[in-house]
């Protein structure tokens, strides 16, 4: 009974803390914001159009981690990826971060193939990978696109200087990131025997070894899928593309001037790699946080659009989407059912410590 109470409350807080979190957020909004969106002609179609590039953006991610499963020799079907990505999209507005529904994908298939339990972990830290790649290589592109974004104004007011300066460490860190992301990739994906060598000698440390030899071979799978992996990062930007656009829709469908899609490239991206810390569910709040200071140092021509807005309505969007996941979950087999069960108790346990 003890037992029963203490699930029925936690799942009530994982509920309750997303609502709480947009509450204070809409809380927070200065009454000149209220009054600038309330006075601006909203373009309805506009935001519709959001949605469904949202939901094809998503359907594209799902598609992706389908091939990379398929790459570690587990069988997968198309339409059972697009409904297990979408229950797990669903799972991630009641987890930490905005990585709670890749825990379930990871059991599931660990259940599926038990033989392949390193494996299924090793597909969706690579999807996961992709993906956070897939964003840094669009900040890049972005800054490229908008080389001047925040050196217009540095002869205005101090906090526009900080938002220059901003820029500068916004642009190091995306080099580096890239940098290291390119080497590590290089090095599983491309490298021949040597890289294999290098795995076996590593599985005789004494203290990582067996890391080394649990992790490695299923990571190093993708050596023999170069074309699958290429294609798995542009689908990652045609994800991430498709977010930004998204994004920037909502943006026109509230105001008549938000900052330009070049600018989005940028905002869109860092404000994505900052919700997937693992501080709330689905990276609520982080996300209007980041997006809200971002709207404020990128754009070389100052906006009056609110960035924490815009960055609600987009959750607003993804709460749409998350219904989809709804259906899927109501309709799950007893095979996902066993799986969502097991993810929440581990995700129990991890919350208890």
């Amino acid at each position: 009974m003890q037992s029963t109470s203490k699930t029925r409350l936690i799942t009530a807080l994982k509920f309750a803390l997303p609502a709480a979190i947009i509450g204070y957020l809409v809380w927070r909004i200065e009454p000149e914001q209220w009054h600038q969106l309330s006075a601006q002609p909203k373009q309805y179609g506009l935001l519709v159009a959001a949605l469904v590039v949202s939901i094809f953006a998503m359907m594209l991610s799902f598609a992706r981690w389908c091939l990379l499963v398929r790459c570690q020799g587990i069988e997968l079907t198309m339409l059972e990826a697009q409904r297990l990505g979408s229950i797990c999209f669903l799972l991630s507005f009641v987890s930490v971060g905005s990585v709670g529904g890749d825990l379930f994908k990871a059991i599931f298939l660990a259940k599926r193939r038990p033989g392949k339990r390193v494996a299924a972990v090793a597909s969706v830290l690579v999807d996961r990978g992709c993906g956070m790649y897939g964003l840094l290589l669009l900040v890049a592109g972005g800054l490229m696109l908008n080389p001047g974004a925040a050196a217009s104004n540095s002869d205005a007011s101090a906090a526009v200087a900080d938002g220059s300066f901003g820029m500068e460490q916004i642009k190091w860190a995306t080099a580096i990131l890239i940098g290291l992301g390119t080497v590590v990739l290089a090095i599983l994906i491309l490298g021949g025997r040597g890289v294999d060598r290098l795995i076996t000698w590593g599985s005789g440390l004494p203290a990582i070894g067996k890391l080394v030899a649990t992790i490695g071979p299923p990571l190093r799978m993708f050596h023999h899928h170069p074309i699958a992996f290429a294609v798995s990062v542009i689908m990652s930007l045609g994800v991430q593309g498709s977010l930004v656009i998204s994004m920037y829709l909502v943006a026109k469908g509230l105001y008549t001037s938000p900052p330009a899609l070049a600018d989005h490239f940028i905002i869109v991206p860092i404000g994505m790699l900052a919700s997937t810390l693992p501080i709330t569910p689905a990276g609520i709040g982080v996300l209007e946080a980041a997006i809200d200071q971002l709207y404020k140092i990128v754009p070389a021509v100052p906006t009056n659009a609110s960035g924490t807005l815009v960055a609600l309505v987009f959750e607003m969007v993804k709460v749409v989407m998350a219904i989809i996941g709804t259906i899927f979950y109501w309709t799950a087999s007893e095979e996902v059912r066993e799986s969502i069960e097991e993810a929440e108790e581990v995700e129990e346990v991890e919350m208890a410590h």
